[in-house]
């Protein structure tokens, strides 16, 4: 008998194939997308930027979709193309995954003139790097301090090492840990790991 279910199983298996290939490919690939997925597509393709941006997310994370980098790209620029600062700041963040850093430059400086606290300090941080444009420390300044203006934790901590490393003239101490006190207060929740590095950080500083 068990010799015959291993035969029965490899001819399901085969019929299995066959139906599949009987489909188109787009097809096969929506049996794997949640209901709900599959809803915000028909918005998305409708210009919802809203829906655009959660079946980017969702090709991104893997969370409703097959997890599909391509596909997380061209809804986020879709979306980013509208106008929508979370979608340029997204697709900043996945050019510069991929070592675009020019592209990711692109983006983040659409999002920075909206304000994005992150996308600021993201095109800061190219700018400081020398990552897809020549290095300024000056430019990356600048960008960091406007988005610590808009409370941004990690642009505070990135102003106090630079302070610290002497990156805009002598060494100071004093303003690094400055930077590091403003930093350790604005870390938020989704901060953690960052709020604990500022905390043990904190240790080293005389009270100012």
């Amino acid at each position: 008998m068990k010799p015959m279910v291993k035969i029965m199983n490899k001819n399901l298996i085969f019929l299995l194939l066959i139906s599949l290939s009987a489909f188109p490919l787009t097809a096969t690939a929506d049996w794997f997308l949640s209901e709900e997925t599959k809803a915000l597509i028909v918005k998305a393709e409708a210009g919802d930027a809203e829906a655009q941006i959660q079946v980017a997310l969702a090709y991104d994370t893997g969370k409703g979709a097959p997890q599909d980098r391509s596909n997380a790209m061209k809804w986020y620029r879709v979306a980013a193309e509208g106008g929508n600062v979370e979608a340029q700041n997204s697709l900043g963040s996945m050019f510069q995954e991929g070592k675009e850093y020019r592209d990711a430059l692109f983006w983040y400086e659409k999002a920075a003139l909206q304000g994005h606290a992150q996308a600021t300090n993201s095109a800061a941080y190219l700018y400081d790097m020398g990552l897809g444009v020549p290095q300024d420390r000056n430019k990356g300044f600048e960008l960091y301090s406007r988005a610590a203006d808009l409370g941004w934790a990690e642009a505070m901590w990135n102003i106090a090492n630079m302070y610290g490393a002497g990156q805009l003239g002598t060494a100071d101490a004093r303003m690094a840990c400055v930077w590091i006190v403003r930093a350790s207060r604005f870390a938020g929740p989704r901060e953690r790991r960052l709020s604990v590095h500022l905390a043990n950080i904190l240790l080293t500083c005389s009270p100012i």
